[in-house]
Order: structure tokens, then sequence, then C-alpha cells
């Protein structure tokens, strides 16, 4: 062989796996995990026990007062919920 020339070089082809990458859990909001926690109990609801239970699935909530963003977010929708004594709500049918 001479100096100049090179080896040919013979790459085999290589399969690429798939990587199956999985989606990232939607975080659920305060107004889907009230409704949740209302399905589930089945009696209306202080806001303040609304409020408990969702730091209890481990929401973690971003302002100072937690209770008044649950409180907040119930009054908005009275379509969905529904009052049925002073700051106790409990879902619409």
């Amino acid at each position: 062989m001479k100096k100049r020339e090179k080896k040919k070089i013979i790459k085999k082809k290589t399969k690429k796996k798939k990587v199956i990458r999985k989606k990232p859990k939607k975080k659920l909001s305060i107004r889907e995990l009230a409704i949740d926690i209302l399905k589930r109990s089945r009696t209306p609801l202080h806001y303040r026990e609304i409020t408990e239970r969702i730091k209890k699935r481990g929401y973690k909530f971003h302002r100072k007062d937690p209770e008044r963003s649950v409180y907040i977010i119930i009054n908005r929708y009275p379509k969905i919920f529904r009052k049925t004594k002073p700051a106790t709500y409990k879902l619409r049918k």
C-alpha cells in the first residue's frame, strides 16, 4: 500500500432506538381540584375545608392566602358551584 492511499472504512448502519418520552402530567387547577374534592365528599364543604384538602393533595399555592384563592375561584364559577350556606358550597347537578 502506498502512503497516500487510505483504507476505506465501512460503517455499518445502526438501528436507532425509538425513545418514548412520557408526557409530563398536567398540573390540575384549583377549580379542577375543588370539583374533584366536592364530587368525592358528596356533601357541601366550607371553602376552608376545600383548601385544606387541596393542600393535602400536594398543590402548592403561590399566594400568601390560599383560602382566599379558593374562595375567589369558587365564586367565579356559579354554574359549577352552588352556595348552600354562608361560605359552604356543593356542586350543581
